[in-house]
């Protein structure tokens, strides 16, 4: 039998279309229901359907006991990569052994070529139900209610089975004991890879990709299911993909809410990809600081930024608990203060993105003068409110659209706003003999101050209309997020002469042997150092230092505030290397001269760094690797996109050091 999804009539298997609203029928998974498979199971009710199949309810005529049966579905029946993933899955279960793991019993195929898994029975609910029906956790609870799963993983990764679709609703609550406990089991344990256990080939692809099929739940899968190349350039899936779903899991409970939510796959994979989440203890006040700090590390673009282990992740969360709420409050009276709040798209990330491998400058390979143009950034917005004392940096709005001629940086003494004591003011007048003209000389008087004030305000406005960043006034009030420091993008030669460069800030990996400039605009003077890969092996190469290479068209590596800085200059440009690959380099941006470490003034030869200078240069980067920027895309202007390049607003110190990573095919 075959059944409408949109009417849920039920047709002969020889329709194709429903006659009523033209949808195209599928098999009834609910057709096989009152039915004995195999001569050996009872099939009693249809419990759920899912990417691998759907799950029966079912009991075992002879012996009587009550089971879970998963069939395949039977158009995949006759498709290799689906049974193999189905035959893996079964293996990865069926020698796993965890009090809180469904138990797979047997993998069988009937005599009509039915396919199908026995496993343990459990009677109860999913969490996602339990969700709907508290509208909320609290920390408290949903650590508890997770610990047990926790628990799993822990063991499930040491033997090296990855669950892959962690998610609210493959994990049961079962129905209360005799003690009056409910079981937490974690269901699926299986769309896995597997590595040495189980028999399984360990050779060749075992990260169960298929085309056009997407092996995890949109809604809480890792950057790297999504094919984020994390930075230890690992292609394989490991636990660390199961501990970024469970902390969305965590995320969800406690928030009422989906973390990301998007409406369509693009959508979600930028979210997953490029959006870091609003912190819990901001979306839910009651929710400890330590215990949200442990969600945010374990939802980490970069899996080498996450928990190494479920067990760590565990004990984090655990020691998070003690903590305070982000409010001060005492746990006790948070819960009661407690509220949900939206949470935010489009934050920061720390995902480090895309530009291609510099592997070697090409000033000959342009498409003609004027090949790679120049356009001026969306202005960069004030980072703080004005002060007195503070120094003036200009915006891009106000300045030319290039900053590639050499200028050193212009700082200027913020001319002081008017104060209005010092201005001359008349005397009050005397003593008026009525009441009437007491008050005539005060309304006069608060008028002309007024006037002043107002006055001295004006001329202010008018004579210093651009940004400001603070820098020495400790009362000034600064933002509690990330402050945008800096942007940039690529500029791509053309493929036919004439035609437009190309603009790119997006995740999109470019061309091998492709040829672009990078453009960089930041908010301060300052001077721009770039590190990166090149010799034979992409070994760390200084591609821009006090003293440029003539080639790149600079004889200096500064740039002004909010002015476009082009590397190389005019029609030089850089070239991939025809060897796809992910590499990476080194932006560094300072507001002052730097001269020492001895790479950052090194003479620019497009030889690899000696032994002394790669020291200094490691040591430089692990200096300021804690305190790196976040960065994420601003697609807002589909024909201007750019990066932008953020810090905390605690942590706006210098040297800016951040790295880039490039991929292309």
């Amino acid at each position: 039998m075959k059944y409408c999804t949109v009417c849920k009539e039920k047709y002969e298997d020889s329709v194709t279309f429903c006659p009523l609203d033209g949808e195209v029928l599928e098999g009834d998974p609910a057709a096989i229901v009152n039915t004995v498979l195999d001569g050996q199971y009872q099939m009693e009710a249809l419990l759920g359907k899912g990417g691998m199949g759907a799950v029966y309810r079912a009991r075992h005529i002879l012996l009587g006991d009550r089971v879970a049966i998963k069939v395949l579905p039977p158009e995949v029946r006759t498709n290799a990569e689906w049974l193999r993933r189905f035959r893996r899955e079964g293996q990865a279960a069926r020698r796993f052994r965890h009090p809180n793991a469904v138990t797979v019993y047997d993998l069988r195929t009937a005599a009509d070529g039915t396919i199908y898994m026995v496993m343990e029975y459990v009677e109860g609910h999913t969490l996602d139900a339990e969700l709907k029906k508290r509208g909320r956790f609290t920390a408290a609870e949903a650590f508890e209610a997770l610990t047990p799963i926790m628990s799993v993983l822990d063991t499930a990764h040491s033997m090296g089975v990855v669950h892959r679709d962690l998610k609210p609703e493959n994990i049961m609550i079962g129905s209360p004991t005799g003690n009056g406990e409910a079981t937490v089991k974690l269901l699926d344990l299986g769309i896995a890879k597997m590595r040495e256990i189980a028999g399984v080939e360990t050779g060749g692809n075992t990260a169960l990709t298929m085309a056009g099929q997407v092996l995890g739940t949109p809604y809480y899968m890792s950057p790297e299911q999504w094919g984020e190349i994390p930075r230890d350039e690992n292609f394989e899936i490991d636990g660390r993909a199961d501990i970024y779903s469970l902390g969305l899991v965590f995320y969800e409970l406690i928030a009422g809410r989906r973390c990301f939510s998007a409406n369509t796959l693009h959508e979600l994979r930028r979210e997953h990809v490029s959006t870091v989440a609003r912190p819990l203890s901001e979306v839910v006040p009651s929710v400890p600081r330590g215990f949200s700090d442990a969600i945010q590390k374990a939802t980490a673009k970069d899996r080498g930024d996450r928990q190494p282990t479920a067990a760590a992740l565990a004990s984090e969360l655990k020691a998070g608990l003690a903590t305070s709420p982000l409010g001060g409050y005492p746990a006790a009276v948070a819960n009661d203060l407690a509220e949900t709040i939206a949470v935010k798209s489009g934050l920061e990330t720390n995902t480090d993105v895309n530009a291609p491998t510099v592997i070697g400058l090409d000033a000959s390979a342009t498409a003609g003068p004027g090949a790679v143009g120049t356009t001026t950034p969306p202005p960069i917005p004030r980072l703080v409110p004005p002060d007195k004392s503070e120094t003036l940096v200009e915006s891009a709005a106000s300045l030319a659209a290039s900053a590639t001629i050499p200028q050193q940086p212009q700082t200027r003494q913020q001319p002081k706003v008017a104060d209005v004591s010092s201005l001359p003011v008349s005397s009050p007048p005397p003593p008026a003999k009525s009441k009437a003209g007491v008050m005539i000389g005060l309304t006069v008087l608060v008028v002309v101050f007024l006037v002043m004030v107002v006055g001295g305000v004006v001329i202010y406005k008018v004579l210093y209309p651009t940004p400001r960043v603070a820098t020495t006034n400790t009362n000034t009030v600064t933002p509690t997020g990330p402050v945008e420091v800096g942007r940039y993008w690529l500029m791509l030669e053309p493929k036919k002469t004439g035609d437009p460069p190309t603009r790119v800030a997006s995740l999109v990996p470019l061309a091998s042997g492709q040829a672009f400039q990078m453009r960089l605009v930041f908010a301060q003077d300052g001077y721009v150092y770039i590190i990166g890969p090149g010799g034979d092996n992409n070994e760390p190469t200084a591609f821009l230092t006090t003293r440029p290479m003539p080639e790149t068209g600079l004889t200096s590596n500064a740039t002004i505030a909010g002015g476009e800085f082009s590397f190389p200059k005019g029609d030089g440009l850089l070239r991939l290397d025809k060897k796809p690959g992910t590499d990476r380099f080194t932006i560094i941006f300072s507001k002052t001269l730097l001269e020492t470490p001895s790479f950052l003034s090194a003479p620019v030869t497009g030889k690899p760094m000696p032994a002394a200078q790669l020291a200094e240069f490691n040591d430089f980067v692990n200096k300021y690797k804690g305190n790196a920027p976040v960065i994420d895309l601003d697609d807002s202007n589909n024909q201007a996109q750019f990066m932008r390049v953020k810090v905390s607003a605690d942590q706006q110190g210098n040297p800016i050091v951040f790295e880039v990573r490039i991929q292309h095919n």
